[in-house]
């Protein structure tokens, strides 16, 4: 269950910095990306022990 949570994490902040260096900033979706990457990230972190 952890490994699958950081994979989407790690998933979602790439996909947040390809839309971001792509030029694509003015879309709601990419800070969404960013959002979601970095909770499930924080998420692993605390539950990973």
């Amino acid at each position: 269950m952890l490994a699958l949570t950081l994979l989407a994490a790690v998933a979602s902040l790439v996909a947040w910095a390809v839309l971001i260096f792509g030029g694509v900033t003015s879309l709601g979706a990419t800070h969404l990306l960013l959002a979601l990457g970095t909770i499930l990230l924080v998420r692993w972190w605390a539950l990973r022990a």
